[in-house]
């Protein structure tokens, strides 16, 4: 439902609107690839909060091979998203187009996301049990 009404957004020109959806998205894509494999909600809301850089590192140490830029992405998201901005700051600019980037690296991980939960791709050093992130 996000990414749908963030790309609605993203092709009206809603650029603050599309990217706060997306970073929701995000947020809750690497939570639920958490809950699948490492951590319960008790963690997720104690050790990661709203916060999109944690919320990456863990996932990734618990697994996930995210899309490639992610990171460049929640570079830009982060700061923004975790003190409230798209709400307090409604007309920043963004990079060209970074809506739509945003909304494609999204889309591919809800899709690397999904593809786990589907096929339980699981590292190999990973125990079927969950476990907390180190």
């Amino acid at each position: 439902m996000k990414a749908a009404a963030a790309e609605w957004a993203a092709d009206q020109g809603f650029d603050n609107q599309a990217l706060h959806a997306i970073a929701i998205a995000i947020e809750l894509l690497l939570k639920s690839y958490l809950l699948n494999v490492a951590t319960d909600d008790v963690w997720n809301r104690a050790n990661i909060g709203h916060d999109l850089a944690k919320a990456l590192h863990y996932s990734a140490q618990a697994g996930l091979v995210p899309p490639s830029r992610i990171e460049w992405i929640i570079s830009h998201l982060h700061p923004h998203f975790q003190r409230g901005g798209f709400q307090r700051e409604p007309s920043r600019k963004w990079p060209p187009g970074f809506a739509d980037d945003a909304g494609e690296v999204a889309r591919q991980l809800a899709q690397t996301v999904r593809l786990h939960q589907r096929h339980g791709h699981i590292d190999s050093a990973s125990s079927p049990e969950k476990t907390t992130p180190r």
